[in-house]
């Protein structure tokens, strides 16, 4: 409408928007130039991928720039002989959700998990949990112990509060060794020794 608008009103819009996105990328990759870095500000660049997440789901124009962005920072993380363990972190804990986002922001950070391929075991152990588990309280509110002797039968006090912390020890674990299993250049004797190790 040149009439109402004059045709210079958008002029670098585009150009101001792709400059915004490429920043957000640049602040991603500098929060995790080394471990230290971003264990530190492990909330700032989820923070990041988050806002480039937010522009890669609702405007479509810049879709394809945006997802070219974030591909460059999550292969970066990649290329850090600690980058696939992060990443793990990363995608369980946009698929999980914090407590300081918005709903909005809850739902395009499990689109971000499901857009991208790096984020496919955060998948897959999801499904998995969704699908074939119930809550650790569950299952250990339910355990019953019993002792026979001969044919007397008597109840075991069962602790249950130290096999749920236990539990939870236990998955920590699991997904940091996850994390590292899942790099292709694995060590997988080393692995195993790291395993029996923990045991």
């Amino acid at each position: 409408y040149p009439n109402i608008f004059p045709a210079s009103w958008n002029d670098g819009i585009v150009q101001r928007i792709e400059n915004e996105i490429e920043h957000l990328g640049q602040q991603a990759n500098d929060h995790i130039k080394d471990k230290v870095s971003a264990c530190k500000y492990f909330d700032t660049f989820r923070r990041c991928i988050l806002r480039m997440g937010c522009v890669l789901v609702e405007l479509s124009l810049f879709k394809e720039f945006t997802k070219s962005i974030m591909c460059n920072v999550l292969e970066s993380c990649l290329g850090r002989d600690w980058g696939y363990s992060y990443l793990f972190e990363l995608g369980l804990s946009l698929q999980r959700g914090d407590e300081n986002d918005s709903e909005e922001e809850k739902r395009i950070a499990q689109e971000i998990v499901a857009e991208f391929s790096y984020f496919k075991e955060v998948m897959t152990m999801v499904w998995n949990e969704e699908t074939s588990q119930k809550p650790v309280e569950d299952t250990v509110h339910g355990i019953r112990g019993q002792e026979y002797s001969g044919s007397i039968m008597k109840h075991l006090s069962i602790d249950k509060k130290l096999l749920i912390d236990s539990y939870r020890v236990f998955d920590t674990k699991y997904k940091a060794l996850l994390g590292e299993y899942i790099r292709p250049d694995s060590d997988l004797k080393l692995l195993i020794q790291k395993n029996n190790s923990n045991c």
